[in-house]
């Protein structure tokens, strides 16, 4: 048998086993409209399979080099469904996947549900969108799969608005049925900020620096929730909050600074303008774009590069685009506090 034989063989019984459960517990969220982002860990029915199958015992070179073409070969979602799927064979092959699937910093790709809380890609920004539900008062994160900006997209995270006497919270999901705090799926809390002038507490100022690195968590944290620290990860000069359970944070050093991008004067509009680059269709208060503030040593407006941007579509969309240092996480909570106040005129 060819090796290339072996690879399609592969990926056939993945399909196979796919279309019998793996679509229940993995395969939701391809589209708006579903439900669940992948996860790490399988059904039973799925792993028992695939552990009864003659890949379980591949020779170890011959495993690494097929599980290296299927990384290669599904780049993009929903066929990469399969890299995640490999990855919960057995613990040899997760171990082996979790060696070959770089970090989006590095591979601009969002595999494991850990991958949204790491930096982005550094050359290019991750365009993604928001779609708000102002009668259930819920926002859905997708990474977007097309140019198309009212396109369907490939679910990320949830999170629901929660109104309390001195602020409003914002609980993060990875799971759009289930945005508790007690949930297994729960993976942060916003609260506030009310200027869009944030400190990133969790990055140091020199990541934007040539040779920078950015914190990169590997693992979610699994404390019991009522041991769950609450630490910040963002905050303005006047509103000291945007805390967050279980961010990497402990960092001494001068922290990275975000403020809103200048507008440029427009002459035939005759008006202050910021380029979206065609990500953005309704004018609106809440759009805004972010670069390193001055206090990092970033001055020149030439050389400001968008970190973050979110931008109006339509009534209810909204586009995402981040890039390093921050992280899938760390930019919708920023986004979910412009839905509170409106931070662009402030």
């Amino acid at each position: 048998m060819s090796f290339r034989s072996i690879i399609q063989d592969l990926r056939d019984e993945l399909g196979s086993i796919s279309r019998k459960g793996f679509e229940l517990k993995m395969g939701h969220g391809l589209r708006s409209r579903s439900h669940r982002v992948v996860h790490d860990a399988l059904g039973p029915p799925l792993v028992g399979a695939l552990r009864q199958s003659c890949w379980a015992n591949m020779p170890p070179e011959l495993l690494r080099d097929v599980l290296v073409r299927i990384e290669e070969g599904e780049g993009s979602w929903p066929v990469r469904k399969d890299v995640v799927a490999c990855a919960g064979v057995c613990r040899s092959w997760r171990d082996t996947m979790k060696e070959i699937v770089m970090t989006p910093e590095l591979s601009g790709k969002l595999t494991y549900p850990i991958s949204l809380k790491q930096p982005g890609p550094r050359d290019f920004p991750l365009q993604c969108f928001i779609r708000r539900n102002q009668s259930t008062q819920t926002y859905h994160l997708y990474l977007g799969l097309t140019q198309a900006l009212a396109a369907d997209g490939k679910f990320l995270l949830a999170a629901r608005k929660c109104r309390r006497p001195t602020c409003t919270e914002y609980l993060i999901s990875l799971d759009a049925d289930d945005k508790s705090r007690g949930g297994g799926t729960y993976i942060g809390k916003l609260r506030g900020p009310r200027r869009m002038h944030c400190v990133m507490d969790s990055i140091p100022a020199s990541a934007i620096e040539p040779g920078g690195m950015a914190p990169t968590q590997t693992e979610f944290l699994h404390n019991s929730l009522d041991s769950f620290p609450s630490v910040p990860f963002f905050r303005s000069k006047s509103y000291r909050t945007g805390s967050l359970s279980g961010s990497v944070s402990g960092l001494k050093e001068e922290m990275l600074v975000l403020k809103n991008k200048a507008p440029r004067w427009h002459e035939q509009l005759q008006c202050w303008c910021l380029n979206f680059r065609g990500r953005v269709t309704v004018a609106s208060v809440k759009n805004f774009q972010l670069v390193a503030s001055e206090e990092n040593g970033s001055s020149n407006q030439e050389e400001e590069k968008v970190i973050l941007q979110f931008g109006k579509v339509g009534k209810d969309l909204f586009t995402m685009d981040y890039c390093y240092p921050i992280s899938a996480f760390q930019a919708f909570a920023i986004c979910l506090s412009s839905f509170d106040t409106k931070i662009a005129c402030e």
